[in-house]
């Protein structure tokens, strides 16, 4: 694992849920070059949106997936799910999501 899936793992157990997941839906974000919204239902849901796709997630949903990249790889599947189309070799971050490690090493 490379040094910034050393941080993730890191930051993964040492943030609240709610910190955590601003985390990811940034990372998000700069992977797709769109806006991934981020919208808080209530003190304990969040709605996460990227264009016309969207996943919900509890606190405790996401305090259990917690670890460097399985937030992203649920809320991945999930728009993978309802449609969403990519590439899961189409860089570092998503083969790392996806627990391609072998091909996410640059030579």
């Amino acid at each position: 694992m490379n040094t910034t899936g050393m941080i993730r793992g890191y930051m993964s157990q040492n943030m609240k849920a709610e910190e955590f997941i601003k985390v990811v839906v940034k990372a998000l974000s700069c992977e797709f070059e769109k806006n991934v919204k981020l919208e808080s239902i209530n003190e304990n849901n969040f709605k996460i949106a990227l264009d016309n796709f969207q996943v919900t997630m509890g606190v405790e949903l996401i305090n259990k997936l917690k670890s460097p990249y399985g937030v992203d790889k649920y809320i991945l599947e999930e728009f993978e799910k309802q449609g969403l189309k990519f590439d899961r070799n189409r860089s570092q971050y998503i083969q790392y999501c996806f627990g391609n490690f072998e091909s996410a090493h640059i030579n």
